[in-house]
This record gives structure tokens, C-alpha cells and sequence, in this order.
């Protein structure tokens, strides 16, 4: 029997989604904000890393609103107890990571903003895409606190997300209840 086109089709959306939040999130993390100080000019740092997060927080936010329609769409249609028990518990812990994924990643969006604006329009120094200068003004420190301090955070619920979702894929093809449901999924 054929895959269900529907179906598989919002899965690989899903999956692509959560690829490029994981993905451009743990190359920001671990290679461009290590790698502006190579730049000497402290607030051509700032405007680098920042214009940097901003371009690709449109690619992220769009990644993971795929991910998160995706997942409510499907888990409308079933929340894991056709499944079996443990299944429906992985479906509220990815419920869960999934939130915590999405209101870390729109905090750090508009906080990320209030950062690229101050970077264009005033100049801010930067030590690193991580740390503002001692210079830099508190509420750029404060921001710049908050976005590195979410975007670990939000790496690391992602990288939960991704696990869980195995987990839960691999749970499901293992259920003969499921395996019959899904032969009537579009």
C-alpha cells in the first residue's frame, strides 16, 4: 500500500521545519558568534551578528510555525492514545517542547529587533555575537543577555523536540492499532 500523499507530505514539512530552526540556530550559536570578533570595529561586530540573527529569524519563524501547523493539524486528528499509553505522553511532552520552542523563539525575535535597531540606528559595541561591550548601554547587555540565554534554551528544547519525535515515530510503527488507522489517513 502507497503512503498516504497528504500525510507524508506534512510530515517532510514538519520535519524541514524543525531542521532549519535546529540547524541555523545551532550554526549561530556555535559559529557566528564566536566568529564576528574576528572583526575589529566592535560595533560593525554588532551590526554583522545582528543583521546575521534578523535575516534568518524570518527562516526560522517560518521553519518552526511549519512545524507547529503541522503537529496541530495532525494531533487534532490524534493525540497518541490510539497509539498506546506511553505514546500519549510523548505527545504532551512534545506539546510542551514544542511551546517552549516557539515562545522562546518569538521572544528572541522581538528582542533580537529591539537589538538590530539599536545596532543600525545608534551603534553598539559587541565583545562577541554573545556579550556586549563593557561600554554597550545596560539595556543592550540586559537584551543581549536574554537572546544568547534564550537561544541555548531554545537549541536545546529543539534538539528535545527532534528526540521526542522519534521517539514517537518509531513508537507508532510498532502499534498494529495505529498501523490500521493509518491506512485511512489522506
Amino acid at each position: 500500500m502507497a503512503a498516504p500523499a497528504l500525510t507524508t507530505s506534512a510530515y517532510v514539512l514538519h520535519n524541514l521545519g524543525l531542521a532549519v530552526g535546529f540547524g541555523g540556530s545551532l550554526f549561530g550559536q556555535a559559529a557566528l558568534n564566536p566568529s564576528v570578533k574576528l572583526i575589529a570595529d566592535k560595533q560593525e561586530r554588532a551590526k554583522l551578528v545582528n543583521a546575521a540573527w534578523n535575516g534568518y529569524n524570518i527562516i526560522n519563524l517560518l521553519g518552526l510555525g511549519t512545524t507547529a501547523i503541522t503537529w496541530l493539524i495532525g494531533r487534532s486528528r490524534i493525540n497518541g492514545r490510539a497509539i498506546s499509553a506511553d505514546a500519549h505522553k510523548l505527545v504532551i511532552a512534545k506539546d510542551i517542547l514544542l511551546g517552549a520552542t516557539l515562545v522562546s523563539g518569538l521572544v528572541n525575535v522581538f528582542t533580537g529587533g529591539f537589538l538590530a535597531k539599536r545596532s543600525m540606528k545608534d551603534g553598539v559595541p559587541m565583545d562577541s555575537g554573545f556579550k556586549a561591550a563593557p561600554e554597550a548601554p545596560q539595556d543592550v547587555k540586559r537584551a543581549t543577555s536574554l537572546v544568547n540565554g534564550l537561544g541555548l534554551f531554545s537549541i536545546i528544547s529543539m534538539a528535545g523536540l527532534i528526540g521526542v519525535s522519534t521517539w514517537l515515530d518509531n513508537t507508532a510503527q510498532k502499534s498494529v492499532r495505529w498501523n490500521i488507522f493509518a491506512r485511512f489517513l489522506p
